[in-house]
């Protein structure tokens, strides 16, 4: 981030990267957006509401996530955060001032009628245009800390060791829940190819964690099809066909062991 606004290419260069992997989920997630936006933008009401609501909702939704103890994990997500919402803040300024202008054209097509003074006890279009403006040119200059900030938080040294891949992943959160839990590597795949490829489509290494809930049934906690599960071995039927299973809220096959341990904590409270 050398240049004056480098912190702006931090959330683009991540979005980038999503997009050339195998997950994708940036792009899942704005891919209703970009309907709309990879043209020439929004160009009839429709579509400028859409987009302003979308905004708020997703504004709204990264402050609800930012409740969470493993929201993120690392002071560099952190950063990309921060670079993303700075990005928010300063595009929501322009759009506020560029709303406050379009008021008249609106009175230039006689559709209103932009009073010459503003009035205390009842607020006209005159009021709005200073309000939408004012705010705008606020918000925008907010930004200005971007850059120090984003910075800040990039450079910062994560002192913590995430895993490197399932495997690492797996035999970590056995070590934290102790003795509660047994690492079971019978299945483990030892062949790089085999298991490169079980990577690369979502499933792991083939070790899992057996424990159980505070009836004495039996669980797993294992790796497939792109997420960290736990399954209720009563709940496999004699047929070997798995009826049922609870996917946890961490998926990525890194995720950090302390953050899956305290979620199979929370689905078995009593048994670990």
């Amino acid at each position: 981030m050398d240049e004056t606004r480098g912190w702006l290419d931090l959330w683009r260069g991540v979005s980038e990267e999503d997009a050339k992997g195998s997950r994708r989920l940036i792009g899942d997630v704005c891919s209703g957006i970009r309907l709309v936006t990879d043209d020439d933008g929004p160009d009839d009401p429709d579509e400028v509401i859409a987009m302003a609501i979308a905004g708020a909702e997703a504004a709204e939704a990264t402050a609800d996530g930012l409740d969470r103890e493993w929201a993120l994990y690392t002071p560099q997500q952190a950063a990309v955060v921060a670079s993303a919402l700075f990005a928010q803040i300063e595009a929501a300024g322009t759009a506020l001032e560029k709303l406050s202008e379009y008021l008249h054209i609106m009175d230039a097509r006689q559709d209103v009628v932009i009073p010459e003074f503003n009035d205390s006890e009842h607020p006209n279009l005159n009021d709005a245009e200073m309000g939408l403006g004012g705010a705008g040119q606020e918000a925008r200059a907010t930004a200005v800390a971007a850059e120090r900030t984003v910075r800040a938080l990039a450079e910062t040294p994560y002192l913590g060791r995430l895993p490197a891949h399932a495997h690492e992943t797996i035999t970590a959160v056995a070590e934290l829940l102790g003795s509660a839990a047994t690492l079971c590597t019978d299945h483990h795949v030892q062949d790089e190819v085999e298991l490169a490829e079980n990577y690369d489509s979502g499933f792991a290494c083939g070790c899992s964690i057996a424990l159980s809930d505070n009836t004495g049934s039996p669980w797993e906690f294992r790796r497939g099809d792109s997420s960290w599960n736990l399954v209720r071995l009563a709940d496999v039927g004699d047929d070997g066909v798995l009826r049922s299973w609870v996917d946890l809220d961490a998926s990525e096959a890194c995720a950090h062991p302390g953050h899956l341990a305290a979620l199979i904590r929370e689905c078995l409270p009593a048994g670990t």
